[in-house]
């Protein structure tokens, strides 16, 4: 059978689609039942829910976006990267960080006016790949221009300026401070203690000493890291605004012919198709997108490897388009995903009735997280009789018919 198994609708311009699919099929994606919603058990057990396994699972290239905006209403990005490991199994990895600020929403009454004593950028550890033992030794430069992290692939590089400070942490502190000179302190006081600090302090680039490669990639959480600012009376905290991960993988070993991995931070994707030429029209109440992972596969002692907390689901049309669709987390209890929402079930009706608006649907490690994770997926073997489907699957409820 033929992998591409969706038919383009002619009809419809990916413009329309969001609204096409909030209103001819938003009564036909309710489940007036409560069957196929969240749990697993109904697969292979309740007649009105039909499971259709892909026919096509395998990585393609894509560009990654691991910069953004540490503050707003909807952060764009909540994690830096810094580190460096060797990882035989899924590729040697390393990453470096940028990170600007802003200035403080409010400060105590008389700041202004109180010489500054000391400036320190503290780094809230949120994450660690590899071993958390090791110690890393870190480089802290100044960043002399301006930097757009917004659009920038992962592999972007942006010029610094004079180093700044050399440290050595731990992989697992909880906290990173680095401690600026006092002749950084005493070129920025005035600016500190102005209303230009957004744009006349470029920022920082975050590395280790090159060709170093202590074994861990440490993660700090964007939202609670800031630069720390001290008078002799008043403690003040600049947040972090733009922020960039420089991330390079290596190839990865081949996985088992029954799992593929998506590695985050390699620019991969997953792509997957599914047969539903097999299910024409089916009248849908549901259907829910299922994903089991195998977190043994990457299992070793004393290396972490962290399965992604978040998926996001998108479609691809025929012309190229890419449609975002939703996120899932990972149930660390049936250690899995499930995607459903009304958008998801029209556009699986769609191609049941025979006018598909997406070729095939793509997974993705949610961008807004900075990661070096892996998702091992398991794509076989098929199940026996009686036995549960791992593989990717949609469960499908069908809308019960009048008696």
């Amino acid at each position: 059978m033929s992998p591409t198994v969706f038919r383009r609708c002619s009809a419809l311009t990916t413009s329309g689609v969001f609204l096409f699919l909030t209103l001819p099929f938003l009564g036909a994606c309710q489940d007036p039942s409560g069957v196929g919603l969240d749990v697993l058990g109904e697969e292979g057990t309740d007649p009105a829910v039909s499971v259709v396994a892909a026919d096509m699972v395998t990585t393609e290239e894509e560009n990654e976006f691991t910069g953004g905006f540490a503050r707003s209403i909807t952060p764009t990005q909540t994690r830096v990267l810094v580190g460096a490991a060797i990882d035989p199994m899924l590729g040697d990895v390393s990453a470096f960080a940028y990170a600007d600020i802003i200035a403080p929403e409010t400060v105590p009454d008389g700041y202004f006016e109180r010489p500054i004593i000391a400036a320190t950028l503290r780094l809230v550890r949120n994450y660690v790949y590899g071993d958390s033992t090791v110690s890393v030794p870190l480089q802290l430069y100044q960043m002399d221009a301006s930097w757009l992290p917004i659009g920038a692939p992962s592999d972007t590089t942006f010029d610094a300026g004079a180093l700044l400070l050399e440290t050595t942490v731990l992989a697992e502190d909880s906290v990173v401070a680095l401690g600026l000179p006092a002749s950084w302190i005493s070129q920025y006081d005035e600016i500190l203690q102005s209303d230009t600090v957004a744009s006349a302090i470029d920022g920082f680039q975050i590395r280790l000493p090159d060709g170093v490669v202590p074994g861990a990639v440490m993660g700090f959480d964007t939202a609670l890291s800031t630069l720390e600012v001290r008078t002799a009376q008043d403690t003040v905290d600049y947040p972090l605004f733009e922020v960039f991960s420089h991330i390079d993988r290596d190839d990865a070993a081949p996985p088992p012919t029954d799992r593929i991995v998506l590695r985050s931070g390699a620019g991969e994707a997953l792509a997957l198709t599914f047969p539903f030429v097999d299910f024409d029209n089916l009248p849908l109440a549901n259907a829910t997108l299922r994903l089991t992972v195998d977190p043994a596969l990457l299992n070793e002692p004393g290396f972490a490897r962290p399965i992604p907390a978040s998926l996001s689901l998108f479609g691809r049309t025929e012309s190229g388009d890419r449609l975002a669709i939703l996120d899932a987390s990972l149930n660390e209890a049936s250690n899995s995903y499930s995607f459903t929402s009304a958008t998801l079930t029209a556009l699986v009706q769609e191609a049941l009735i025979g006018d598909a608006i997406v070729d095939r649907f793509e997974l993705s490690v949610t961008s807004s997280t900075a990661s070096v994770d892996a998702l091992p997926l398991i794509i076989g073997p098929e199940p026996l009789a009686g036995e549960t489907d791992s593989r990717p699957r949609f469960a499908l409820t069908v809308i019960p018919r009048p008696s």
